[in-house]
């Protein structure tokens, strides 16, 4: 009898306790700290999906060196067609890089896969080569013997991407030492090279005139290239210009050219009528106007005339650092339409040894690039004892203008002649720079005069190792991650010591 009365009070203990207000309290705080548990495992079970797709992480480089430009975003999302991108080596293996190099190659796979997720039309893949032999049959047109980093193909169309399209490295580590020491990415823009090219199948032709002593301008042909133009060089001596080329560049010529260019050009430009064709003419500063009788006549042609002489800028606000008065800033000229595409207006566009260009026809010709109003032109035949006397004359002076021609009617396209008074302004030291606008500006111009729109990107390169914010960004610097990982997890510790310690103490 009190074994069975014993056993009553405890199951009646035990059923009184399951009652008690404090086991109801702690079943609750049971179920929801499994709830919550549960919850913080779904997400990061979402988490891990999402940023699987879309990485989130924050960069906190000072130039957003981990982020795409707003300008490949936009191109990037309006793909129409089905772009892939082939990194030739494993993943881990291409981000790895060396201990000198990581930084440039983590933030080289950041932005190829911002690039991928930017489109829906473009895949990023990673083939190993030594796995995959037969990979590079499809695409005998490549240099296979080099040793590329990745392949763009869209199509028919395919472009291969080497080191030195991707990066910057000093050449002097790399010529005595044999060492590739990068010292700056270029991949956004290399991919987006490569992405327009293999993407535009209509290129806009550009023919660069030989034949005249003109001098080199490869930072200006790799500039159009890069932004899908097609160039040839062609000397009019012995060649033609293609039926279907939109532009002709005369690039400081050393000579003038004959009586039989002067027809042929101006008979381009004119296209029996129907117009459409653009000259872009760099003068040469080395001899007097006199000695370019043809192309002073083309100039003149198109209501324009160059002056022989610089312009000096005594405007301090107009003058780069260095007291350097021929090396200055110009304004844009009031006709919107070459600057309605540029990024960002407020960066200038410099140039250096300017000659200036005169209007003589305001219904023909306009100014493109303007100085200050407190610059004046110096003439280069200038005498030692005229200048003892020489009196400046204040004024704004054009840097740069164009010419059209067209048959007067609403729908007539025209045929255009740029003059653009410094050489030096689409060399490689004016077109590499973000602080000026001189890259910009240019493919804007060409493609604004072609009615070309959505083809171009001009893309700066970047450095990791710029200013950062006290944070790694060799990490992925996820931040879910670590809201994720570690402050939920520890806020949900410390929140549950302090309820036991409360409790405790009731």
């Amino acid at each position: 009898m009190n074994n069975e009365k014993k056993t009553s009070e405890k199951k009646g203990g035990f059923k009184n306790l399951l009652k008690s207000r404090g086991a109801r309290r702690g079943t609750l705080s049971l179920v929801l700290t499994i709830l919550f548990i549960a919850a913080i495992v779904l997400v990061n079970i979402v988490l891990a999906a999402v940023t699987d797709k879309y990485p989130l992480y924050i960069d906190v480089t000072e130039n957003s060196s981990y982020q795409l430009q707003s300008e490949t975003k936009d191109y990037l999302k309006d793909i129409s067609k089905p772009v892939d991108i082939y990194v030739l080596q494993k993943e881990t293996d291409f981000e790895s890089g060396d201990s000198s190099n990581y930084k440039y190659y983590v933030q080289a796979n950041k932005l190829l896969h911002a690039m991928e997720n930017s489109s829906d039309n473009v895949t990023l893949h990673y083939v190993d080569l030594t796995a995959e032999p037969t990979f590079t049959s499809p695409y005998p047109q490549v240099d296979w013997t080099k040793n590329h980093m990745a392949l763009v193909v869209s199509g028919d169309l395919y472009r291969a991407v080497d080191l030195t399209d991707m990066f910057t490295y000093d050449q002097e580590q790399y010529y005595y030492y044999g060492t590739t020491v990068i010292t700056k990415q270029n991949v956004e823009q290399a991919m987006m090279t490569a992405i327009m090219n293999v993407t535009t199948e209509d290129k806009t032709k550009v023919t660069v005139l030989t034949g005249q002593g003109e001098q080199d301008m490869t930072a200006f042909t790799t500039l159009l290239e890069n932004n899908a133009f097609e160039v040839e060089q062609v000397s009019l001596l012995n060649g033609t210009i293609a039926d279907d080329s939109e532009y002709v560049i005369i690039y400081d010529p050393d000579v003038d050219i004959d009586e039989n260019i002067y027809t042929t050009l101006t008979k381009w430009l004119d296209n029996d009528g129907k117009y459409g064709h653009n000259l872009i003419y760099f003068p040469n500063d080395q001899h007097e106007l006199k000695e370019y009788p043809n192309l002073n006549a083309i100039l003149s042609d198109y209501g324009m005339e160059m002056q022989y002489g610089y312009i000096f800028e005594s405007d301090s606000n107009y003058v780069l650092p260095g007291d350097n008065h021929y090396l200055s800033i110009y304004d844009y000229g009031d006709d919107t339409a070459y600057t309605d595409g540029l990024r960002n207006k407020s960066i200038p566009v410099v140039m250096n040894l300017t000659m200036p260009v005169t209007i003589t026809d305001e219904t023909m010709a306009k100014p493109l690039l303007l100085s200050s109003e407190k610059s004046f032109m110096l003439p280069l035949n200038l005498s030692e004892e005229d200048s003892k006397n020489f009196e400046p004359s204040y004024q704004v002076l054009n840097g740069a203008a164009i010419g059209k021609h067209n048959d007067g009617s609403d729908e007539s396209k025209n045929s255009s002649v740029v003059v653009i008074g410094s050489y030096e302004s689409v060399t490689s030291n004016f077109l590499s720079t973000s602080s000026f606008n001189n890259a910009s500006y240019f493919i804007n111009l060409l493609n604004t005069l072609s009615d070309r729109e959505d083809v171009s990107v001009v893309i700066e390169g970047k450095d990791p190792s710029a200013h950062e914010l006290g944070i790694t960004s060799t990490n992925d610097i996820l931040f879910p991650s670590i809201l994720v990982r570690f402050v939920i997890p520890i806020a949900v510790l410390i929140i549950g010591i302090v309820v036991w310690i409360r409790r405790r103490h009731k």
